[in-house]
């Protein structure tokens, strides 16, 4: 006898699929009954299921029903959920309004909430003409309507024991720990005001260009799935590779017309002959593989002219770039270099949008920070791994965790310091805490300069199996034997002759990146207020530049350019937009010494407003101090005021001078109560009245508003990235209850945003030993030191991770993310979870 319960009859039809519900997590959306619904109408329906050994997702079905309402089949499915790390439960609904909660244990960690009635306005690209088109495509793959559903979720944190869920008169209703919240839901944005959830953003980025869509869409079909794509791109990338052998082999074709072509107006100096010994930058030349080599051929080509990359004022060029080709039956393919020196330059991973697709429903905002400490030190972005589906490989970006780190993964990572970080992770899915980002690809590709150590048969391109590698666009990123990093693009490489490259620019520890036309590729920006931007001497040319707005940063504007002119990556201009896949941005570390001061005093004195870095104590490179003076006063032009300038990244504290002091203050008394003061912790400077953890006193004084701060004599100030301080000291011509004021307006000048004055001379001596005056200060006198430390850079992270065998790495990678063992989740929506457990130790380094 057929089942008569709507709500049981689909579980049991499901259940033919592989899916296990309960009939009382079923919430039917459309309840209209009838012949003409029955004939033409597909009712919704949205449940909690499962299949066998995983946790519960959340689904979208659409059935067929007859005019009684009985059911005759499932027509379609769709998991509108998808998270594989923790399971969905206390679904409710109002008509086409669905809410649920995510849960790890009995833990809460999330309230997600869903629009059936379409996309909520604002939260896609502005699409027209065949992005839209895409984008409604898309949306009918994945949720049945071409009007796709609006998307709204909070993270609730710290995670939440008690959490409940309901609907009242088109409002939703969160009982979060005892307290209840009201969102209307008709209002659009949907906001809630509460200091435990942080809304994450849903925005859709643009669509890829109709062949990398098109891939990805037929990849998701059913009968269809990623192995068969990637046998037809194999046999595709196999039929472009002969016909270029071929052509290339009648033709004698070794290259240097192409690599001269996608060059051209991109070099603007010859290739450099030297390495300053200051800085190791940039290193000796890549030794050709072919012989003979093409011109400048491995010859590194400083980027220090190029108007479309922001430097540092006083410092060497921060990126620089080459070329190789390393395969000889195919001399007209050749591997591009982009070299910058992590002393200089941060490294970032950012989530996209859609990609990687998240264990735990977390979701990226694709998008560069929208903030002028940020975008005001943007210099470019780049492709990142392959998708979720190609391995789940970890993902963790602006300390959110998106994919749990892969044992034996080769990994990039941002660390607390600044540093950029390689190396191959443990059999350990803990993230330690000195980890700030990180992206995990398959194992590593170089390790130790040895090529492919963890014997690894397939790297993309072909299904698992194949013996071939196919030959297409491939990328990768490297920390190279002198600290440096380096991201390669070959235009038509397997993952053989990318290590080549790599191993050719004396790599220690490689990673290949993501693969194939549109879906990799390196793009350059200089960020600014509008008008600000200096002029690149000849019209845009929009195949390869760009010049616009920054979207969501009204008044900046961007010009950009790629790395190569016909480098294929899509959506150009694209890491400056919202990207809908994970990337890498990097931005200008300010180092010393900095933009020259403009006199105001007319005429100038020698060597006025100008940052001396000559003769100083800086043991090593990046520069750890640097001097200058200025007469801030026309109206008084015997005034004249010191200047010093640390960088406390390079610097560490120190009870004692050394041989590697690089300046030391007098000793202080103790604070008064209520005063303002400068710290220096960790390698930053703070001002704050209260000490910081594990913090060392520099000066207590006034704030500007005090009224005692008008007869300052000198000043500390601080940048807004911490980590340069600026100590201004009058050296002639003082005038009382004036000079605090002008002393104040200095640093705001030179980007202080956090200024203490004071009253007395903070008695700076340089090296330890003499102060601004030239004066010998006893030892005797001194207190805090602070001498040379590394700094950010390059280094290796999880130097004790071993070689193992193919069986022991494989089977852990292979894993679903769904080995993070989970208990079975209640019914319920609430409960209490378990400790957290320890934090790992943080990795280890080599310098």
């Amino acid at each position: 006898m057929p089942e008569r319960d709507t709500s049981r009859a689909l579980v049991h039809a499901l259940g033919a699929r592989g899916l296990t519900a309960d009939p009382a997590d079923v919430r039917w959306v459309d309840t209209e009954r009838g012949l003409w619904r029955a004939l033409f109408g597909e009712p919704r329906a949205v449940l909690r299921a499962r299949r066998p050994g995983e946790p519960a997702d959340i689904f979208l079905v659409r059935a067929r029903l007859s005019p009684e309402g009985h059911l005759l089949g499932v027509s379609a499915l769709y998991n509108l959920s998808d998270t594989s790390a923790v399971d969905e439960r206390g679904l409710v609904h109002d008509g086409a309004r669905v809410s649920w909660l995510i849960a790890s244990d009995n833990s809460v960690s999330s309230v997600h909430y869903l629009d059936l009635r379409g996309e909520l306005p604002g939260k896609a690209a502005p699409l027209s003409g065949l992005p839209r088109l895409q984008n409604a495509i898309t949306n009918r793959q994945q949720t049945g309507q071409a009007a796709g559903v609006g998307r709204r979720s909070w993270k609730i944190e710290p995670a939440a024991s008690h959490v409940a869920l309901g609907f009242q008169r088109g409002a939703l209703l969160i009982t979060l720990d005892g307290g209840a919240l009201r969102v209307d839901t008709d209002s659009r944005p949907v906001r809630i005001a509460h200091e435990s959830l942080r809304e994450q953003e849903h925005i859709k980025a643009r669509p890829g260009n109709l062949v990398t869509w098109a891939v990805d869409r037929v990849r998701a079909l059913p009968w269809f799935g990623s192995d068969r794509m990637q046998a037809v791109k194999a046999i595709a990338f196999a039929g472009l590779d002969w016909l270029e052998r071929t052509q290339g082999a009648v033709t004698g074709d070794d290259g240097a017309e192409r690599i001269a072509e996608e060059m051209s107006g991109i070099v603007h100096a010859p290739p450099t002959t030297y390495t300053d010994p200051e800085t190791g930058w940039p290193p000796a030349p890549l030794v050709p593989v072919l012989s003979p080599a093409i011109e400048g051929e491995g010859k590194w080509v400083l980027l220090d002219r190029d108007p479309f990359i922001r430097n540092n004022p006083g410092a060497p060029a921060a990126f620089a770039f080459s070329f190789i080709r390393t395969d000889r039956q195919r001399r007209y393919t050749q591997t591009y270099i982009t070299l910058w020196d992590p002393r200089q330059v941060s490294l970032h991973a950012m989530s996209g949008t859609v990609e990687p697709k998240s264990a735990t429903g977390e979701t990226g905002p694709g998008i560069v920070p929208r903030t002028p400490e940020v975008l005001g030190r943007l210099v470019a972005g780049f492709n990142g791994g392959f998708q979720a589906t190609h391995g789940e490989f970890g993902m963790m970006a602006e300390n959110v965790v998106y994919l749990p780190p892969k044992p034996y993964g080769a990994t990039v990572a941002e660390l607390n310091d600044g540093s950029t970080g390689f190396g191959t992770w443990p059999n350990d899915d803990r993230v330690p805490e000195g980890i700030v980002s990180f992206r995990q690809n398959m194992t590593p590709l170089v390790a130790d300069g040895v090529n492919n150590p963890y014997k690894r048969e397939w790297w993309g391109g072909v299904p698992p199996g194949w013996t071939d590698e196919s030959r297409t666009v491939r990328s990768g990123l490297c920390l190279t034997k002198e600290g440096f990093v380096a991201y390669f693009y070959g235009s038509s490489v397997d993952a053989n002759r990318l290590a080549l490259a790599m191993q050719r620019a004396r790599c220690v520890y490689g990673i290949h990146l993501d693969m194939n036309p549109g879906h990799t590729g390196l793009e350059f920006y200089r960020a600014d207020k509008a008008g600000a931007l200096p002029d690149i001497g000849h019209p845009i040319n929009p195949n390869w530049e760009a010049k616009n707005g920054i979207p969501g940063m009204p008044g900046w504007e961007f010009q950009g350019r790629r790395m190569i002119r016909y480098m294929g990556l899509m959506n150009f201009p694209r890491y400056i937009n919202r990207e809908s896949r994970d990337f890498f941005y990097l931005t200008l570390r300010d180092v010393l010494p900095g933009v020259a001061l403009t006199p105001l005093v007319t005429p100038a004195e020698p060597g006025e407003g100008a940052w001396q870095v000559r003769g100083l104590p800086q043991h090593g490179w990046p520069y750890a101090v640097t001097t200058s003076f200025i007469r801030p006063d026309s109206a008084r032009p015997r005034l004249r005021v010191n200047l010093v300038k640390l960088d406390g990244s390079v610097l560490r504290a120190s009870a004692r001078r050394s041989g590697e002091s690089v300046v030391s203050f007098r000793k202080r008394a103790v604070r008064a109560t209520g005063a303002q003061s400068i710290w220096f912790a960790e390698g930053r400077f703070v001002s704050s009245k209260e000490p910081p953890p594990v913090a060392e006193l520099i000066a207590s004084g006034y704030a500007a508003h005090d009224p005692r701060a008008s007869k300052a004599i000198a000043a500390l100030g601080v940048s807004r990235a911490n980590t340069h301080l600026v100590y201004a000291e009058l050296a002639s011509d003082a005038a009382a209850a004036m000079d605090g004021p002008l002393l104040d307006r200095l640093l705001t000048q030179l980007g202080c945003d956090q200024r203490v004055l004071l009253d007395l001379p903070l008695g700076v001596a340089l090296g330890g030993e003499r102060d601004l005056s030239g004066q010998a200060l006893p030892a005797g006198a001194l207190g805090l030191h602070l001498v040379r430390s590394q700094g950010p850079g390059g280094r290796r992270i999880f130097t004790d991770t071993p070689i193992v065998p193919v069986k022991e790495w494989y089977v852990l990678q292979a894993k679903r993310v769904r080995y993070m063992r989970k208990k079975a989740a209640p019914a319920a929506s609430d409960g209490s979870g378990p400790p957290a457990p320890a934090p790992a130790a943080a990795p280890a380094s080599s310098h």
